[in-house]
């Protein structure tokens, strides 16, 4: 069983640590709380910063950031945790022995969020050269008749006409015939057919044979790719 003193080995190691018992919370700082018994969770990171949940929901109830100053005391013969930062102090009580857990983490990934097909319209939009080069879409979200909506409605390099429809996932025989109406009503629309892309990840088998049997033409794009491109425009944190 671990012990006080291994919680503070494993502080001065950088480990992640769990306290897991029945404790009070008192907050002082920029203003004044005090949370009453209850069977929590305490989580202290590599980095000293310190969250206490309760069984259920994401949010910890109280919190300490990055750097906090944390010592492990003893109270009645019970483990209290103190966790200062500048002006405020976060004491932790526990009302029984608590179970107490050391970890040695390590993450170095790197974290990557996908597109949805909205941030896919964006990049595109901002990045046209995505589907093509050349392409210049002219309106988003075009309503059709009894069709629909088209994703995107531009000109081509050389003038004509394309709809782009866009999909976060492997494009389906459904999809094709979707763009194929678009396309359809477009032609009775302005009395000329224009071009019709699809541009997703990638396509199944029988999506190709529906393409087959259509103009439609597919495009390779990635909600990976059109989230770099979103990065690269505005930064990720506009999309968090």
């Amino acid at each position: 069983m671990l012990t006080l003193e291994d919680a503070r080995k494993a502080l001065a190691k950088g480990s992640v640590i769990i306290f897991a018992g029945p404790c009070t919370v008192v907050y002082e700082g920029r203003a004044t709380s005090r949370l009453g018994v209850g069977e929590r969770l305490v989580l202290i990171k590599k980095d000293r910063s310190i969250l206490v949940h309760r069984p259920t929901g994401h949010e910890p109830v109280n919190w300490q950031p990055a750097g906090s100053m944390i010592d492990f005391l003893t109270e009645n013969g019970l483990p209290v945790i103190r966790a200062s930062n500048a002006n405020e102090l976060l004491k932790i009580s526990f009302t029984a022995q608590p179970s107490l857990m050391v970890f040695d983490l390590r993450d170095t990934a790197e974290f990557e969020m996908y597109a949805s097909e909205e941030d896919m319209k964006k990049a595109v939009l901002a990045k046209p050269s995505l589907v093509e080069p050349g392409f210049k879409p002219l309106e988003e979200e075009r309503q059709v008749k009894r069709t629909g909506r088209v994703d995107i409605l531009g000109l081509d390099a050389l003038g004509r006409l394309v709809v782009v429809e866009l999909k976060r996932k492997p494009a389906t025989p459904e999809d094709v015939r979707q763009l194929s109406a678009y396309v359809e009503s477009l032609n009775s629309e302005f009395g000329r057919k224009p071009r019709a892309i699809l541009a997703a990840p990638s396509t199944t088998k029988a999506a190709r044979r529906e393409m087959e049997k259509t103009s439609v033409e597919f495009r390779c794009l990635t909600p990976r790719r059109c989230m770099q491109v979103l990065r690269e425009a505005k930064g990720l944190d506009s999309y968090l």
